[in-house]
């Protein structure tokens, strides 16, 4: 897991500005940049995950962080849809 990447998250999040990440999916196809409002980590048994509103999909999704390869914090804040639990 790069350090880099979650604490660029972590930042994001504190601040409440609309993170741009590159996710790879399972398929490893990528649809380019996203931007998202992430609000908080999760583990299972081996994948550790980052729940964020998706805003093009307009849904809340679980992004696994081993997948997410690039992080860019943008100049856009967000009013929370759900409690931060990232500090």
């Amino acid at each position: 897991m790069n350090q880099l990447i979650i604490d660029t998250i972590k930042h994001a999040a504190r601040e409440k500005k609309v993170l741009r990440i590159i996710y790879i999916e399972k398929d490893n196809t990528s649809e380019g940049w996203r931007h998202v409002e992430p609000y908080s980590f999760s583990k299972d048994d081996s994948d550790d995950g980052l729940f964020a509103w998706d805003i093009s999909k307009d849904g809340i999704r679980r992004f696994s962080l081993e997948r997410i390869t690039q992080t860019e914090i943008t100049d856009q804040t967000y009013v929370p849809r759900y409690a931060v639990e990232i500090f």
